[in-house]
């Protein structure tokens, strides 16, 4: 896959994220593994994701400590089992695993279908936090168990979005160290990450000012569709 598509796909993720709230890694981790190792995407990804998180020193302020606290020893505890089983599994696992995940999140938005959300609910702070960090490690995609915890927990909406960004900076830190220490994160894929880098700080930027003058709606039910084949190219690429 050429480094072109690379940067293509992580600005259109990450303007979608900027527009939307939320997806960049979501959208962007499925597609680059139709075509790459997927280890190497949610490696490479997390560079972006990371410089998502340094927006914590922008809403600090708003931060719930109070929750958040509690989160931390299972959310650590979760990155660095999802390091693990992403360091061990092979590739296929991770892909099956990746489109799964796609499928509940779809389902959760459109049906009643919600066993994560039935799971947090029964199993409360640790549940979210060890379920948020292992998905943010494996997959990139911890946000949603978050989500759906701090959603009642937080006063306003600045203090929700503070607190989504604290816990996915906070997952991000020893899911860093953790990549890097059992050599999935290597000075290749820094490099390739590297390159997509100014494109992805321009679509956030874009994203921003475009916020009001794209249709939402139309763009959000576009982006699911996209996630929707997305996940059944995975299935595809698994079984052939």
């Amino acid at each position: 896959m050429t480094i072109v598509a690379i940067i293509i796909i992580i600005a259109f993720a990450f303007f979608a994220q900027s527009l939307l709230g939320f997806g960049g890694g979501l959208i962007c981790i499925p597609i680059l593994s139709l075509f790459m190792p997927v280890q190497d995407v949610v490696a490479m990804v997390m560079l972006h994701q990371f410089s998502m998180g340094l927006l914590i020193f922008k809403v600090h302020k708003n931060i719930g400590w109070m929750h958040i606290r509690k989160m931390i020893p299972m959310t650590v505890v979760g990155v660095i089992i999802g390091v693990f089983f992403l360091k061990i599994l092979d590739g296929d696992w991770v892909r099956l695993g990746l489109a799964a995940y796609i499928i509940l999140h779809l389902a959760r938005k459109h049906t009643s279908f919600d066993p994560m959300g039935r799971m947090i609910e029964g199993g409360g702070v640790h549940l979210a936090g060890f379920l948020g960090g292992a998905l943010n490690a494996m997959i990139g995609g911890g946000g949603p168990a978050f989500i759906l915890y701090l959603k009642d927990k937080a006063e306003n909406s600045s203090e929700f979005r503070a607190n989504i960004i604290a816990m996915l900076m906070i997952s991000n830190v020893p899911r860093a160290i953790g990549m890097a220490g059992t050599g999935l994160f290597t000075w290749d894929i820094f490099i390739l990450g590297l390159y997509s880098y100014p494109t992805f700080l321009l679509a956030l930027w874009a994203g921003q000012k475009l916020h009001d003058k794209i249709p939402q709606k139309v763009f959000f039910n576009a982006v699911e569709v996209l996630l929707f084949f997305s996940a059944m190219f995975l299935v595809i690429k698994v079984m052939l």
